[in-house]
């Protein structure tokens, strides 16, 4: 695959970073989702994603980073998720879907941009599976009440279709 990867990435010190360009979307979120829980087996307690370039993401990749922020909330070890340089409707769905309660919000800059390399891909996981996306959403019906009436039908029909993959 040459295409360039949209997210950079870097673990440095415990620490996790990661820089988005363009969209974040479940059309490009396996790799990362892997790569985060990677780090998380690792031991990596601190994640930072930078959004100052992400023009847009959608609801898999969302509730990729709120499974993450929650796997991070139950940890012994403890940890925290910090979203950076969130704008306009980036940030307007972060509040919404009640992210910002269990992630902290930041604009500090990301001082080690140039150690970032882009992810690779593997083929098997270059695309999102019916269960990934089920999962994704499922963290997000979880979080809150107000985000269960929003994906509780987008969840029963996914929940429908990794029942009929399997």
């Amino acid at each position: 695959m040459n295409k360039e990867s949209i997210y950079k990435v870097c673990a440095r010190n415990d620490k996790v970073y990661v820089k988005i360009k363009d969209k974040a979307s479940y059309i490009n979120c396996a790799p990362l989702k892997s790569f985060l829980y990677e780090m998380f087996d690792e031991g990596n307690r601190l994640f930072v994603i930078d959004f100052q370039n992400c023009s847009s993401m959608d609801s898999t990749f969302l509730g990729i980073l709120v499974g993450l922020a929650l796997q991070l909330r139950k940890s012994h070890d403890g940890g925290d998720l910090t979203l950076l340089n969130l704008i306009g409707r980036n940030l307007e769905t972060v509040k919404n879907l009640g992210i910002h309660k269990i992630a902290t919000v930041s604009s500090e800059v990301v001082s080690n941009s140039d150690e970032l390399e882009g992810l690779k891909v593997k083929l098997k996981s270059d695309k999102a599976h019916p269960e990934l996306i089920y999962n994704a959403h499922r963290n997000l019906l979880d979080l809150n009440e107000k985000n269960s009436k929003i994906f509780k039908d987008v969840v029963n029909f996914l929940e429908q279709k990794v029942e009929d993959s399997a």
